[in-house]
């Protein structure tokens, strides 16, 4: 039951059809948003796609060595 961006700038177009026909300006107010609302999520999946491939790839790094066993005594004793 997602929605695909299709149909979300399908959505956004429709609210910019019903945003020319609005008479009261909360009316406008309401559907500008909603109009910004759904291009934004029309286009997160092409976004996210472009920002993964800008990231740099990840860095190799060695394995951690096994660290040194701790001195159980202590020098003021």
């Amino acid at each position: 039951m997602t929605t695909t961006p299709e149909e979300y700038q399908a959505k956004a177009d429709d609210a910019l059809a019903q945003l020319a026909e609005a008479k009261s300006e909360s009316e406008r107010l309401r559907l500008k948003r909603a109009h910004g609302a759904y291009v934004k999520l029309a286009s997160h999946g092409a976004e996210a796609a472009e920002r993964a491939a800008m990231r740099a790839p990840p860095r190799i790094r060695p394995e951690k060595q096994p660290l040194p066993p701790v001195r159980t005594t202590s020098y003021f004793k």
